[in-house]
This record gives structure tokens, C-alpha cells and sequence, in this order.
């Protein structure tokens, strides 16, 4: 049969009841406290009355309180009015915080997080956005078109025309990432396209919770310089035992052909993808060869010493035809894949080639030229200037692709070329332009005359001169702005072709020219190269040739004026301050008591004389 319940009661202030029965609860009224006895199970005393109710509600409710020591085994809920207490010393002493026993323990705990945080150091650098770079790569290409390359990256596909990193032997291994972190927590893994291709997970290595080192090869992922980041030359002046950095790369990881990509992944962040292309073509390096050279055929000319000259007309134009095989694979460098070196000394750089130049287009097809050459017509354009041009005719050419170079290819090409440009010259010999500067009373330049016979004291005549006629054996010849002794063929070797000098020429050759100055009683000549001899006359002045009668009124630079009167036969010397010897020099010639202008045209001689071998690259006439 059950026990019935039974109720005890006080309104004694903290009066406890002694003993209870099984059944009996005792409250007290006044303390509001209730009481049952509780069986200790033989423990000390066999039973203990047990205060069911050891707390206080506040009056209005919403708190409770309770005199003396709780304990738990665990405390949940917001602790906003646990307070501190008071310390074993009795009180707080002063230090970051204003602490008492009655300040809460939420409050304290929050601003004392609050004031570590600016005592930890920040973390070093994470690899979020970090670009990764291949090691030993094949340089760099562009993807051609006409084809559609293989897209290993499950995104966007390759774009023809764009320049990507060129990879070849099937494998990537990248450069270091170096110095972060944090290297002591978190995985890090590697992949390529959508494959991991090796992971580690990071450790401590340093302080009290030290494991290992994390140095090592995970598959195709390496860790190198696992270290504290104190010792960080990224992120200098994080405290020892915080962080910890790394470097990391891929090494041999396997690469498909294609386009592909790969990252690392490291506690929520990603580098930068890496993209390449894996180029599987197996064309070789480009090849240059050239067709014969066309020369004009309806060429525009000038004439000197009646040998033919090419000007800088259009209609002189020279052409032939480069052939490049092995333009592209997949991939192509640039646009422009064939550069010229510039300009020679008598053409005018023909330019860089384009794909478009080849008939081909921008980008170009894959393979395009492999097998079968392409062709462009390279045109060369003669310069405006006085030469004779004979190597290094044109310029030389580079070709570049991903996979290789043929350079400095030149066409070859022998024939002597003659250049006489429109624009005249006085920094050559050019046969109607001989420059006087500051010279007497007159204007123009110098010109050649007819020399009128050979020998050195010929009678003197001042024929007008033909640049287009062939020349007598005795007259030397001008071509390409150099003054010669010659005796060259022009009907064979050189273009343009021209006549034969080759026969009966051996002898001493001349050039005679005419100065018309008045107001002339001396004067300095000017010469650059070799000669036989000089001489001055002034044929329409009597005094002169009457004085020079035995000479034909020619006096000679090669021996020093008498110092009186005017050169004589007997002394014909006109050289003053120093006598020419055959030399390049600036020289005086004087007329001694006799002037241009006491001749009636004005004009004055000079004659010179060239044996086999010499040459003058210039010549100018000046006041002393």
C-alpha cells in the first residue's frame, strides 16, 4: 500500500526541521525554503534533511539569488551578470583593464581579447591571387587558326590569335611561390584543370606544439622552406612562434596537349589560374629561300662619263620572291614573323613581312607553309644618292616562329649596280656640280670641260661637256660620284649595262673643269684621293698664256710659285704655302700679279691627271 504524503511547517526564521519521515516535506513560510530528507546510501550519516529550494527570487521575479558556493558541472546561457569576485590578494591591481570584484566577466573577457588583438602580429600573405609562373617553358606563342584546339580547363576555350605561355615535353613544373602562409594549419592542394595532383596538410614545426616539418613532395606538389615567420623577407617583423610561411611550386606534373590550366588551393584562398597551351605540333624551324632577282626593264637613268646610272625613280624598282617554309604549327610568334635589317648602302629598306604578305591572313592557319612554301614579293627601292653598289646588295632577313629561326638570309646577288641619284651632290664628284664656296664675284658651281686632247699642257679648250657620250680614251671616267682612272667594261657585270672601257685606256687620263669667277687672284683646291698631277690656267687672259707659252699657259700646283710677277715657262710653279704631291689636301694656287678678272670670260682651268690606279672621292674650290 502506498505512503501518503505528509506536510510539515514553520514560520521560524531559518529554522530547519530535525527529522522527517518517508512521505513528510517541510516548508518554511517565512524563509519560503522546502525540505526533504534524502537517503545518503551509508554514507556518514544515514540520512540528511536535503533544502530543496537553497535560492531567493527577487522580488517582481526575473532573478534569483542564492547565498554560498554552486558548483556544476557545466554553466550555459549569457553571463552578462557573472562578476568577478574578489582575488586571493584581496583586490585588483592596476594594469590594462580598471577591474573590480564586481565587473562582468563578459565585459572583461571582451575587452581583454580586445587589447591581445593588438598585440598579435598579422598574419603573413596568403596565396589568393598569386600568379604562377613555368619553369623551362617554350617561350610563348599564338594560336592560329582554322582549327579547334583541345580545351583541357572546362572553361572558356583557347582564342585564336591570343599569345599564350608555350609548354612542349608533356610536364610543368612551375617557379616557387615564395613566403606564405600561414604554413602551420590548413591543407594546401594542387591542380591541374579539374585534377588534384597532390595535397598536404600544414603543421606546426615551431614552438611548443611543434610536429614536424611540412618540407616535402606530395605527389606532383612540392613544399620547400617551411620556416617562422619572423624569418620572412615578405612580411618583416611578425614575432617568432606566431605564423609560419612556405614556398610551393609544381614539379613534373603531367600536362595533356591542348590548352589547360592549374592553380593551388590553400585554407579558402586560390592563386591565379595558370594557363598554357601544350603544343603537340612537330613542324620545324622556318626556312627561307629566295627566287633570282628581277632587274628593271624600262629603267629611268642619268649618265656620267657616259656610263648609265639608275635615279630613284619607281620604274628602277629590283624584285624577287621570298619563299618561307614552315610559317606556323599551332601556334605562330606574331603577325610580323619576317624582319628585314634595315636598308643597305643603295636600297631603301623593302620592311618587315606580315602572314598577309604571304597571301595569308592575321592570325594564319594552323601548319600553313609546312610542306608547301608560301611566297612574297619583296620590291627594293633605289636610294637618291651617287654610288656604284657592289655586295650586300639587299637586305638580309629574319624569320621567327615558336619553333625556331633561319636568319640573316640575304638573296645573292653580284652584279654591280650604278646609282646616280636626281639630287645633286657636292660631297662626291658629280661631273656638273663641284663646289666654290666664298670665291670671287660670280655664282654656281664648277664643271667639267672637254679636256681636248692628251698630255699634260694640251692647248687649253673648254668644250662643253656630254655626260651621256662615250668618253675619248684619254678623259677619265666618274662613276658613282668617285672621279677614276678606268678602264672598266660596263657592258657586262654592271647594271645598268653600259659601254666598254676596258681597251686602250692604259695611258694617263684627265678631268677638266672651268671655274667662272672674276675678282680671282688666288684660291684654295681641295682634294681627297690619289693623282698624277694638277694644273691651273687662265686661257682668255693674254698677260697668262703669254707669260706660260710654253706651257699652253698652264701652270702646275705641283711646284711652288716664283714669288713674283706671274708663273713664266721657264718657272711654271703656282703653289703657294706648300706644293701638291699627288695627296689628299687643301692646297693654294696663285696667280701671282694677274686675276680672273683680267680674263675675258672670267674663267679659270683646272686639269688633272690620273694614272692607272688613282681615284678622288672629292674635290672643292674655296677663297683663301
Amino acid at each position: 500500500m502506498a505512503t501518503p504524503f505528509r506536510l510539515k511547517r514553520s514560520s521560524v526564521a531559518g529554522k530547519r526541521p530535525g527529522a522527517l519521515q518517508k512521505g513528510e516535506l517541510a516548508i518554511n513560510f517565512h524563509d519560503g525554503h522546502l525540505f526533504a530528507e534524502r537517503d545518503t546510501g551509508g554514507v556518514g550519516i544515514g540520512t540528511t534533511i536535503t533544502l530543496l529550494t537553497p535560492w531567493k527570487e527577487s522580488f517582481g521575479g526575473g532573478a534569483i539569488q542564492y547565498t554560498g558556493v554552486v558548483t556544476a558541472t557545466r554553466y550555459e546561457g549569457e553571463g552578462g551578470n557573472l562578476t568577478l569576485g574578489t582575488p586571493t590578494s584581496g583586490s585588483y591591481r592596476t594594469g590594462a583593464l580598471s577591474l573590480t570584484s564586481s565587473t562582468k566577466v563578459d565585459n572583461s573577457i571582451e575587452h581583454l581579447n580586445y587589447i591581445l588583438g593588438k598585440l598579435v602580429p598579422n598574419e603573413p600573405d596568403t596565396i589568393g591571387g598569386v600568379s604562377l609562373t613555368l619553369d623551362g617553358a617554350a617561350g610563348t606563342g599564338r594560336l592560329c587558326a582554322g582549327f579547334t584546339a583541345t580545351n583541357n580547363t572546362g572553361g572558356s576555350a583557347p582564342v585564336a590569335g591570343t599569345q599564350y605561355t608555350r609548354n612542349t615535353d608533356s610536364t610543368i613544373t612551375t617557379a616557387y611561390i615564395t613566403e606564405y602562409g600561414p604554413g602551420d594549419s590548413g591543407t594546401i592542394e594542387g591542380f591541374v584543370n579539374a585534377t588534384g595532383i597532390g595535397s598536404t596538410a600544414f603543421n606546426d614545426t615551431f614552438g611548443q606544439g611543434a610536429i614536424k616539418s611540412d618540407n616535402g613532395t606530395f605527389g606532383a606538389l612540392q613544399i620547400a622552406n617551411d620556416k617562422d615567420a619572423v624569418d620572412s623577407t615578405r612580411n618583416v617583423g611578425i614575432a617568432s612562434f606566431f605564423y609560419e610561411v612556405y614556398d610551393a611550386r609544381f614539379i613534373d606534373a603531367a600536362s595533356p596537349d591542348g590548352f589547360n590550366k592549374a592553380h593551388m588551393s590553400h585554407a579558402g584562398n586560390s592563386t591565379a589560374n595558370l594557363f598554357w597551351y601544350e603544343d603537340p605540333s612537330t613542324v620545324g624551324a622556318p626556312v627561307i629561300s629566295f627566287s633570282g632577282v628581277t632587274a628593271p626593264s624600262n629603267p629611268a637613268l642619268n649618265y656620267s662619263s657616259g656610263v648609265p646610272h639608275y635615279t630613284e625613280a619607281p620604274a628602277n624598282d629590283f624584285t624577287y620572291t621570298m619563299t618561307v617554309t614552315n610559317a606556323t604549327g599551332d601556334m605562330y610568334s606574331d603577325h610580323v614573323f619576317v624582319t628585314s635589317d634595315g636598308a643597305t648602302s643603295g636600297f631603301n629598306d623593302p620592311g618587315d613581312k606580315t602572314y598577309t604578305n604571304f597571301s595569308g591572313a592575321n592570325p594564319p592557319v594552323r601548319n600553313f607553309g609546312v610542306g608547301t612554301g608560301v611566297d612574297c614579293v619583296i620590291t627594293n627601292t633605289v636610294k637618291d644618292l651617287h654610288l656604284t653598289l657592289t655586295s650586300d646588295h639587299f637586305s638580309r632577313y629574319d624569320a621567327v616562329t615558336p619553333y625556331g629561326a633561319h636568319n640573316d638570309q640575304r638573296v645573292s646577288y653580284s652584279t654591280n649596280i650604278n646609282i646616280m641619284g636626281t639630287t645633286a651632290t657636292t660631297t662626291q664628284i658629280d661631273e656638273d656640280n663641284i663646289l666654290i664656296t666664298s670665291l670671287g664675284t660670280g655664282s654656281g658651281n664648277a664643271t667639267r670641260v672637254n679636256a681636248g686632247a692628251a698630255g699634260d699642257n694640251p692647248t687649253a679648250t673648254y668644250g662643253t661637256w656630254d655626260v651621256t657620250s662615250q668618253v675619248a680614251s684619254y678623259e677619265a671616267v666618274t662613276r658613282g660620284g668617285v672621279l677614276r682612272h678606268d678602264q672598266t667594261n660596263y657592258s657586262t657585270g654592271y647594271l645598268p649595262a653600259g659601254p666598254n672601257y676596258s681597251s686602250g685606256r692604259s695611258g694617263a687620263q684627265y678631268f677638266q673643269m672651268e671655274l667662272m669667277r672674276s675678282d680671282v687672284s688666288q684660291f684654295n683646291i681641295s682634294v681627297t684621293g690619289s693623282y698624277g698631277g694638277c694644273w691651273v690656267c687662265l686661257p682668255d687672259n693674254s698677260a697668262w698664256t703669254s707669260a706660260l707659252s710654253g706651257t699652253n699657259g698652264w701652270a702646275s700646283m705641283f711646284a711652288a710659285y716664283r714669288g713674283s710677277g706671274v708663273p713664266t715657262s721657264g718657272e711654271p710653279g703656282c703653289a703657294s704655302g706648300g706644293n701638291m704631291s699627288g695627296s689628299s689636301g687643301t692646297f693654294t694656287s696663285v696667280f701671282g700679279t694677274e686675276s680672273s678678272s683680267n680674263d675675258s670670260n672670267n674663267r679659270i682651268l683646272i686639269r688633272w691627271r690620273l694614272d692607272n690606279g688613282d681615284s678622288i672621292t672629292a674635290m672643292s674650290f674655296s677663297a683663301t
